[in-house]
C-alpha cells in the first residue's frame, strides 16, 4: 500500500494511530534489518510482528517497511517514526514508573553501559548498593566503550551510559563534552591519568614523569590503556615515540611493564582497585592529563525514579584511588567538596524512598516542576501530616512527651562519615557523640572525654570519662574510641570525615580510659575536629563489626552514646529517636523525636498552619514573612557561618585575565541582593571568613571592622566596563554559571549578575543543576570558569572557609607562593589574635588578585512551636546534642 499525503489522515487521527509497540518493532527492524530478528530481540513471535505491522499501516494509510535486496528496510515514513522512537519510549516508560511508583507497586528498571574501567571502582558498587538499598529496582549492566555507550542510551537500548572525555595541560586540545539533542550529562568525577613504569624507570625520573621524559622507552598502548591520547601529545610536540604492543586488558599491560618491556598509561580508575605487581610504579604526570567522567541518559527519563536513583548515587559515591604518594593530599582535600556542602538549608533534591512511601514522593519529584506543583504539594502534605500529630505539650512530670521536626532534606544514610550533609550532621548529634562538644559561643566543652591535654604543639591526650554507655546497655572504652576515629581515618569506610584526620598520625589507647592522637604536623583547628562538629562520631566497635561497617542504614541503624537512641529509619521519608536513661548527662525534658524529611516547602509550610510540627529547621526566607504571621509559632534567625561568594577558575579562559575578573567583581549589586533576595536576613560579605568566627578575639564589631579593610569592589558598571576594555577581552564574551537546584536564592542573585553583566557586553548563561551535578563541579579541573561558593561552617574556625578556597588544591587553581605560605603559618599558629592576623594578610592578597568575591554572609531561620523554648539558641546549637537545650515553654 502506497498512501499519499492527501490521502493520509488528519493529525489528531495519525496521533491516535501510533503506539509504542509499533514504534519499538520500527527500531528493532532498523537495527536488525528483518522482521524475524526483530520479533527474537522483542520476544514476540515473527507472525505477531508481521501483523502489528500490517495494522499499523492499515491505521496510518502508509507503508513502514519495505523489502529489498538486502532485506527489510523502513520507508521513509517508518525512518521517521524510528527516529522518534526512543524519546517517545523513554518517556512513557518515565509516566510508567512514576505510576507504579505513586501506587506503590514495582520499582522500575535501569539499564547501564559503562566502560571497563569503571567496572570495578563505580558499576560495582553502584550495584550492590542499589541491590542492598532499593532491591525492587531491577538492574541490567553491559560493558561499552564510551561511543557505543552514548549510541544505546540514544537509541534507547540503555538509560545510564558512563562516558569519558580528555582535559588535559598539555599544548594538544582537550577533547570536548557536549551532549547531543535529547541527551542529558552529568559531571560526575575527574581522575588522572598515571604514567605506569617499571621501578627501574621511576628512579630515573623521580616523582613525575612528562611525555618527553619517557620517548625512550618503549610504549604499550590499546584500548585497556590511555596511550592513544599521549601519543597525540607527542605528536603535537613534533615526537614520535615507540609504539609496539596492544592490550585489551588491564592486567595484560600491567603484565608488560613488570616485564620490563616498556611503560604504559592508564587511568586512575584502571588501577583503583589493582595491585601493582611488584616492581611496577604509577607516577604522576607533568603536565597533567586527566578524564572527566560522566554519565549521560535521555533527557526525557532523567526524572524517572529508578533511573534518577542511579544518578543520585552515582553523584555521591567516592572514587578510591590508587596514585603516587605526593596525590594524597589532593584525594584528602576532595572528600571536602562533598562535607559541607550536600543537603542544604534550602529545599534539596527529590529522591526514591526505601519501602512504599515513594508513592507520596516521587509524583513531587517528577511533577513539581510544572503547573501541577502545587496540588502535588497538597496531596504529599494529606499523607504527611497524617503521620505527624505532635504532642509538645508538658506531661504531668513536666516533660514534653513528643516532638516532630521538619528536616527540609532528606537523608538516604544516618552516618555522617557516608553522607555529610550538614542537615546529617544535625541529626547524628541527636545519638552520636565526640570527645568534645561545641558550646553556643564555639567553645570547647567535655563531652565523651571529661578532660584533655595537650603537652605539644601535635599531641592530645583524652581521658574518658568512666560513665558514659552506648544506648544498648555496653560501656563506651578507649578501644571503642580508637577504633571509630579509625574507621573515620578510612577514606573507604567514611569519605565524608577522612579530610578532617589527613593530618593523624597516629591514634592510641594509652590507658584503660585513656586515648593519644598524634599528629604530624601541628595544626591549630584540630581540636574542634574532636566534636561532633568535626570528624568525631563514636560507636561500638562490635556495632560497626556486627553490621559489616554498613551503619546508618535502616536495617542497622546508628548507634551512639548519646542521650536519644535511634527507633526507626526510612530513608528519605524520617526518623525517629527515643530517650534513654543511660545518659551520663542531665535528661534532656524531651521524650521522643520524630524528624520528617519534607523537602517540598509548601508542604512543610501547610503542615506548620496545622500545627503538625513543633520544629523547623531552615525556613526559606522567601516565606520568612508566611512563617512568621503563624500564631503557634515563632521564627528565630542566627547567623549561621555560611559563606556564599563568587570564584573564578584562573587556569581558564578568560578567567586567567585579572581584569576579566575584576569586571565581574565590580557587577555585583551585593546590598540590592541582601536587602531585597534575602529581606535583610543576611549581611554584605567583605571577606571569606565571617565576623563570628573571629569571635576567640573580637567583638562582632570589632571583626567587622577589621575584615572591612580587605580591598573591595563596590558595583560600579563603569568601573566593570573600564575593566573589561582593559582586558584581553574588550568586545566580551558567553560564559556559564551554575547555581545548586537546593539554592533558590543563589540563583536569582547569578540571574541579577547576569543582568548586569549583558550591560557590558558578557553573556552570562545561568543553569540551575540537582545538587550532586554542582558539588561535582567544585573541582580544580572543572571546565567552568566562573562559579558560586556555598559553604556552610560547623567548627567556625576562622580559617576554615578560606583554606579550602584559597589553600594547596583550591578550586581556583590560584598558585601565589606568599597566600600558601600563610596558609602553612596559619595551620602551625596557636596564638589566636595570631592566626588571625594571618588570615587578614591572606585574604587582602587573594582579593588583590581578584580571585573570590565575597558576596554575603547567611543566616539560618528556625521555627519553633510556641510550647518550646530553646536555651542558648546560636550558630552552634545544632551540632551537639542539641535536644537537651529544649524546654517547655515558660
Amino acid at each position: 500500500m502506497q498512501g499519499t499525503p492527501h490521502e493520509s489522515a488528519n493529525l489528531d487521527e495519525l496521533t491516535r494511530a501510533l503506539d509504542l509497540h509499533m514504534l519499538r518493532i520500527l527500531v528493532a527492524i532498523h537495527d536488525t534489518g528483518s522482521v524475524s530478528a526483530a520479533a527474537r530481540r522483542l520476544g514476540f513471535s515473527q507472525p505477531a510482528i508481521t501483523q502489528h505491522l500490517k495494522r499499523s499501516e492499515a491505521r496510518l494509510n502508509i507503508a513502514l517497511v519495505a523489502r529489498t535486496p538486502r532485506g527489510m528496510e523502513l520507508t521513509e515514513a517508518g525512518a521517521l517514526l524510528a527516529s522518534h522512537a526512543p524519546r517517545i519510549d523513554a518517556a512513557i516508560t518515565a509516566a510508567a514508573s512514576d505510576l507504579t511508583a505513586h501506587l506503590g507497586l514495582d520499582r522500575g528498571s535501569v539499564r547501564l553501559a559503562a566502560f571497563p574501567a569503571a567496572v570495578a571502582s563505580i558499576i560495582a558498587p553502584l550495584l550492590s548498593r542499589l541491590d542492598r538499598e532499593f532491591p525492587g529496582i531491577h538492574v541490567e549492566f553491559s560493558e561499552a566503550e564510551p561511543d557505543a555507550a552514548l549510541t544505546a542510551v540514544a537509541d534507547g537500548r540503555a538509560d545510564i551510559a558512563l562516558d569519558y572525555r580528555y582535559t588535559s595541560d598539555h599544548s594538544v586540545a582537550s577533547s570536548s563534552h557536549t551532549s547531543a539533542d535529547g541527551l542529558r550529562s552529568r559531571f560526575l568525577l575527574s581522575e588522572n591519568v598515571l604514567a605506569i613504569v617499571p621501578r627501574a624507570i621511576a628512579d630515573q625520573l623521580g616523582t613525575t614523569a612528562s611525555v618527553a621524559g619517557l620517548l625512550p622507552f618503549t610504549w604499550i598502548g590499546g584500548p585497556a590503556t590511555c596511550t592513544e591520547q599521549l601519543v597525540a601529545v607527542a605528536t603535537a610536540l613534533g615526537e614520535k615515540p615507540t609504539l609496539r604492543h596492544d592490550v585489551t586488558k588491564t592486567d595484560a599491560a600491567l603484565a608488560l611493564v613488570a616485564s620490563g618491556i616498556g611503560v604504559t598509561f592508564l587511568s586512575e580508575l584502571a588501577i583503583a582497585t589493582t595491585t601493582l605487581p611488584d616492581g611496577v610504579v604509577a607516577l604522576e604526570l607533568q603536565p597533567k592529563l586527566r578524564r572527566r567522567i560522566y554519565a549521560t541518559t535521555l533527557d526525557d527519563s532523567a526524572d524517572t525514579p529508578s533511573i534518577a536513583v542511579a544518578l543520585r548515587l552515582l553523584a555521591m559515591r567516592e572514587v578510591a584511588r590508587k596514585t603516587s604518594s605526593d596525590r594524597a593530599a589532593l584525594s584528602q582535600h576532595s572528600h571536602l567538596q562533598r562535607a559541607k556542602f550536600a543537603s542544604s538549608p534550602f529545599t534539596p533534591p527529590v529522591t526514591l524512598t526505601e519501602r512504599h512511601e515513594l508513592r507520596m514522593r516521587s509524583t513531587n519529584s517528577t511533577l513539581a516542576k510544572g503547573a501541577r506543583a502545587s496540588t502535588v504539594a497538597v496531596a504529599a502534605s494529606a499523607l504527611l501530616l497524617a503521620g505527624c500529630a505532635t504532642s509538645s505539650t508538658p506531661t504531668g512530670d513536666g516533660n514534653i512527651d513528643t516532638i516532630t521536626v521538619a528536616l527540609p532534606g532528606s537523608l538516604s544514610s544516618l552516618y555522617v562519615g557516608a553522607e555529610s550533609g550538614i542537615l546529617n550532621y544535625y541529626i547524628a548529634s541527636i545519638t552520636q557523640e565526640g570527645l568534645v562538644s561545641i558550646d553556643a559561643d564555639g567553645a570547647l566543652q567535655p563531652g565523651l572525654a571529661e578532660s584533655w591535654d595537650q603537652p605539644d604543639d601535635v599531641t592530645y591526650v583524652y581521658e574518658l570519662r568512666d560513665d558514659a554507655m552506648f544506648q544498648d546497655g555496653t560501656p563506651v572504652t578507649a578501644d571503642d574510641v580508637v577504633f571509630s576515629l579509625e574507621q573515620a581515618r578510612d577514606e573507604t569506610s567514611s569519605p565524608g570525615l577522612s579530610y578532617y584526620l589527613g593530618g593523624v598520625d597516629t591514634v592510641e589507647k594509652t590507658g584503660d580510659l585513656e586515648v593519644t592522637i598524634t599528629l604530624s604536623a601541628p595544626d591549630s583547628a584540630f581540636a574542634a575536629n574532636m566534636s561532633t562538629g568535626g570528624a568525631a562520631f563514636i560507636t561500638s566497635q562490635k556495632f560497626w563489626e556486627e553490621n559489616n561497617g554498613e551503619v546508618g542504614t535502616s536495617s542497622s541503624l546508628l548507634l551512639g552514646s548519646g542521650p536519644y537512641k535511634v527507633t526507626d529509619f526510612v530513608p528519605d521519608s524520617h526518623v525517629n529517636f527515643e530517650r534513654v536513661d543511660s545518659w551520663w548527662g542531665d535528661l534532656p525534658e524531651v521524650k521522643n523525636i520524630n524528624v520528617k524529611f519534607i523537602p517540598d516547602e509548601g508542604t512543610r509550610l501547610l503542615a506548620a498552619q496545622s500545627g503538625d510540627i513543633d520544629i523547623a529547621f531552615n525556613v526559606p526566607l522567601a516565606q520568612s514573612s508566611q512563617w512568621e504571621d503563624l500564631d503557634s509559632m515563632r521564627v528565630d534567625y542566627v547567623n549561621d557561618l555560611s559563606y556564599v561568594g563568587m570564584y573564578f577558575n584562573t587556569a581558564l579562559e578568560p578567567f586567567n585575565d585579572p581584569k576579566v575578573r575584576e569586571a565581574f567583581a565590580h557587577s555585583v549589586d551585593r546590598t540590592t541582593i541582601v536587602d531585597k533576595l534575602l529581606r535583610g536576613h543576611g549581611e554584605v560579605a567583605t571577606a571569606i571568613a565571617t565576623p563570628e568566627s573571629l569571635g576567640s578575639v573580637y567583638s562582632a564589631d570589632d571583626a567587622r571592622d577589621l575584615l572591612s579593610t580587605i580591598p573591595q569592589y563596590p558595583f560600579d558598571l563603569d568601573a566593570a566596563a573600564e575593566a573589561l576594555a582593559a582586558s584581553a577581552y574588550p568586545d566580551g564574551f558567553e560564559t556559564d554559571m551554575l547555581f545548586p537546584s537546593t539554592g533558590p536564592q543563589l540563583g536569582t542573585a547569578a540571574q541579577s549578575l547576569a543582568e548586569n553583566l549583558s550591560k557590558i557586553g558578557i553573556t552570562l548563561n545561568v543553569r540551575e543543576v540537582p545538587i550532586e551535578e554542582w558539588l561535582a563541579s567544585l573541582e580544580q579541573d572543572s571546565s567552568y570558569g566562573v562559579g558560586l561558593m556555598w559553604y556552610f561552617s560547623t567548627l567556625g574556625d576562622p580559617a576554615e572557609v578560606s583554606t579550602y578556597m584559597l589553600g594547596d588544591y583550591n578550586i581556583s587553581n590560584y598558585e601565589n607562593p606568599e597566600v600558601l605560605s600563610l596558609f602553612e603559618r596559619i595551620g602551625a599558629e596557636t596564638d589566636s589574635a595570631a592566626r588571625i592576623d594571618l588570615l587578614i594578610e591572606a585574604e587582602t592578597l587573594q582579593a588583590e588578585d581578584v580571585i573570590s568575591v565575597p558576596l554575603w554572609w547567611g543566616q539560618s531561620a528556625t521555627a519553633f512551636s510556641n510550647n518550646i523554648d530553646m536555651s542558648s539558641y546560636s550558630s552552634f546549637a545544632f551540632i551537639s546534642s542539641w535536644p537537651t537545650l529544649l524546654t517547655p515553654a515558660g
